[in-house]
């Protein structure tokens, strides 16, 4: 049982509401008509949006900010030390965690659907929410990230459906109960947090374990550890992936700059032909569970079919950021070797003969260290790789961990180590030709890179 009692509840304070996850509750819990109030370290796209709506926002944290909240919530970046949380418990304020609270929202629903993985989950439960709403299901949804076709990353719908990313990296989705789980892949990541990948691999159990006994799980059945967690879990499986022996998975797929196309197949029967309007294999992957459930609901293949042929993607997957002089430039979130293998690879199906220029930002030291021997193999189908200091997202510092750790462990390509971010749209100003791809790839601040480089090419051209 929840900790807090909505009924008695009036205004929520949100600690650290600029965030994805945070805005979006922010947002959705002021359009069920509480009071609304937020704080944040600085101003954002995000925070300015909750203001236009009418949300009270602080920059700065301050004790007062919460003095006329019934309840608090706070995101896994805020430290316990945080003047607002110490004041709602001097003050007996209850206090949750982010997750919390979007469990309680997702609970006021009858279907409740949550992605999980390493990987791909972002852009699978956007896909799952477009449908859903096209096919007016009119769905609660909550996204990692920023889509197309509404203003923001989160909506309040009409009841029966919810849609939720399902965030592992601080094991928060352990707090959700839902009918209908997607399960992408399995990896090593986060470990910083976890330590181990038993740890991880226990955690994605639990999850797996909380979904609801009448309800399924959706799952990449050629993932190794998927695998592992399908003999550990009782539950009914509904499996997908592009090889083997699965219940829905992809044939004849062909490539082109910005999408794909291939034929869906259901246990063993072809249904049709599916064009994409995102590019890379890994998006074929990603659209497979979104037919499954499409269907679950009662959904036919040509509806399924038309909504996403004009889903465009989320914000920062695969984005463009704009094109001078037959120059494109192209910023994506990937910063795990395997999504930066399968973003160049989804470039390189696109432009097989142009010369894609990579710029990657590392992401936390502890994943740079970890990881470092991946990383060093995930940039085969790039031509130059330019590669700046590690974004730290709030991490200390480890002695003798830097960019040049991943400069260090790429072999046998073309790699620049430019430090500072900032020296980066100067030298590729005069490093890049007419042709090139440019990508910019990282979790941190790397799509500033993008935006400079457009500006400074408009200006020299000037």
């Amino acid at each position: 049982m929840p900790k807090f009692d909505m009924d008695r509840v009036k205004n929520v304070h949100f600690v650290g509401v600029g965030g994805c996850g945070m805005s979006g509750l922010a947002k959705v819990l002021h359009e069920m008509g509480y009071k609304v109030s937020g704080s944040d370290v600085r101003e954002g796209s995000n925070t300015i949006r909750l203001k236009d709506l009418g949300v009270k926002i602080h920059i700065g944290h301050k004790s007062a900010n919460v003095r006329e909240a019934d309840l608090v919530v706070y995101s896994s970046a805020i430290k316990k030390k945080n003047p607002e949380l110490k004041e709602a418990q001097t003050k007996k304020i209850a206090v949750i965690q982010r997750a919390e609270m979007l469990a309680w929202i997702m609970n006021q629903s009858k279907t409740r659907i949550a992605v999980a993985g390493t990987h791909g989950k972002t852009t699978t439960s956007a896909m799952i929410a477009k449908v859903l709403d096209a096919g007016e299901f009119a769905p609660t949804f909550f996204i990692g990230c920023d889509m197309d076709y509404i203003e923001g990353n989160a909506k309040l719908g009409e009841g029966r459906y919810a849609v939720a990313e399902a965030d592992e990296s601080d094991s928060s989705f352990l707090h959700l109960s839902p009918n209908i789980a997607v399960i992408t892949n399995i990896e090593d990541d986060h470990m910083e947090r976890f330590g181990s990948m038993k740890v991880v691999m226990d955690t994605f159990v639990k999850f797996a374990k909380n979904v609801a006994k009448d309800g399924f799980i959706l799952i990449d059945a050629n993932d190794a550890n998927n695998k592992k967690l399908m003999q550990r879990v009782e539950a009914r499986f509904i499996t997908y992936g592009l090889a083997g022996d699965v219940e829905y998975t992809a044939r004849d797929l062909s490539y082109k700059k910005f999408g794909s196309r291939f034929t869906l197949v259901r246990k063993g029967e072809e249904l049709g032909q599916v064009e994409l309007s995102v590019p890379g294999w890994q998006n074929v992957l990603n659209s497979l569970p979104v037919f499954a459930i499409g269907f679950e609901v009662g959904l036919d293949f040509a509806s399924v079919a038309s909504s996403l042929r004009t889903f465009v993607g989320a914000r920062r997957r695969f984005q463009t950021m704009g094109e001078f002089q037959d120059m494109l430039i192209i910023d994506d979130y990937a910063h795990h070797p395997t999504e930066i293998r399968a973003t160049l690879a989804a470039a390189r199906s696109g432009w097989p003969n142009k010369r894609i220029v990579c710029v990657f930002q590392p992401h936390r030291f502890s994943r740079t260290v970890l990881l470092k021997d991946q990383f060093g193999r995930a940039f085969g189908d790039a031509d130059k790789i330019i590669v700046s200091d590690i974004y730290a997202a709030s991490e200390k510092a480890i002695p003798g961990v830097s960019g040049k750790t991943i400069v260090d462990a790429i072999q046998d390509k073309e790699v620049v180590y430019l430090p500072k971010k900032e020296q980066i749209a100067d030298y590729l100003t005069g490093e890049i030709k007419s042709g090139d791809i440019i990508l910019t790839l990282g979790a941190g601040d790397i799509y500033t890179v993008g935006k400079e480089l457009l500006a400074r090419l408009k200006l020299k051209k000037s």
